[in-house]
């Protein structure tokens, strides 16, 4: 009898030694940067705070201290200043993000370019000029920092 108690315990100890391990969590990597930043809220220091959202139908948020939000659409159309402009998503990829607001000054057609990329919890946003398809000036860059938080904490 003691035996099989022996063996018992033996068997039960044996048993327990060899636990499966917990399989390994692969967190895919993100195919886009709306996947990588989405619901991230971004502030340049002077009161301009932007968000990005992983759609889109609404990929770009403006982020007032008070009032409320608004967004961008890819293949968005609206009438301001007497122009029609249209917005155009050309690039969505982990490491850039670029989109284009195109409109019409009299017989011309001008464009800006946005280029959105990030670094160590910096966002850089190079806006471009363009006039009948040349550049006018040099790009404007603006920065901003990662804000804790999420865009829906600032956007209801």
């Amino acid at each position: 009898m003691k035996k099989s108690i022996f063996i018992l315990m033996l068997v039960s100890l044996l048993s327990c030694a060899k636990e499966e391990e917990a399989p390994e969590v692969v967190i895919p990597e993100p195919t886009s940067f709306l996947e990588k930043y989405n619901n991230t809220i971004w502030d340049n220091g002077n009161g301009v705070r932007i968000g990005f959202v992983d759609d889109t139908s609404r990929f770009l948020w403006t982020v007032p201290l008070v009032g409320d939000c608004t967004f961008v659409s890819n293949n968005q159309s609206f009438e301001a200043d007497g122009g029609v402009y249209t917005v155009a998503v050309s690039r969505n990829i982990p490491a850039e993000f670029i989109y284009t607001i195109t409109f019409a000054i009299g017989e011309n057609t001008a464009s800006y370019t946005k280029v959105f990329t990030e670094a160590n919890d910096q966002l850089t946003e190079q806006s471009i000029l363009f006039i009948n398809s040349e550049q006018d000036g040099e790009p404007v860059e603006v920065t901003y920092n990662k804000l804790a938080g999420t865009l829906t904490t600032y956007c209801n």
